[in-house]
């Protein structure tokens, strides 16, 4: 029996085990939808930015001056798009690692649940099979005890 409580000790640590790589990983696709929502927000700013421009100049003329301001403000925005892409792809790398370091640790739990499921059936049969065993002995014993009186 000691042999099925080393093989529970065994799946506690590495539950504990998974537990650690799912906060990892929890924390992991916070930092990528925070690095994701940064960009979705500099995209939108600069598509709202260039819709504003556009119907400013549908209907009135624009200034020289306005006109360079507004090309400056979308190249900051496109200076800022282009430095959150590769967070943003860091992230998602990050994220998907961690994920594949989850998965790996609940398929280890699984299989130290699925010895541990075998070996209490094999428990089980061998404790049937011996009071089979026994069972037979009593009732051949309790026959020739009947025969000889």
């Amino acid at each position: 029996m000691s042999n099925i409580e080393t093989f529970h000790k065994m799946k506690d640590l590495r539950n504990r085990e998974k537990q650690e790589h799912l906060k990892s990983y929890q924390r992991a696709v916070a930092t990528f939808e925070e690095k994701a929502t940064m960009l979705y927000d500099t995209l939108k700013e600069k598509e709202v930015a260039e819709r504003a421009f556009e119907d400013q100049l549908a209907k009135q003329t624009v200034q020289a001056v306005s006109f360079i301001q507004h090309q400056q403000y979308l190249e900051r925005l496109d200076q800022r798009v282009k430095a959150l892409q590769p967070e943003v792809n860091q992230a998602r790398s990050q994220m998907n690692h961690k994920q594949a370091h989850l998965t790996n640790a609940h398929v280890e739990v699984k299989k130290f649940e699925k010895i541990i499921e075998r070996k209490v059936e094999k428990r089980e049969k061998w404790l049937k099979e011996e009071e089979m065993k026994f069972m037979d002995e009593l009732s051949m014993q309790q026959y020739l005890n009947f025969q000889n009186r």
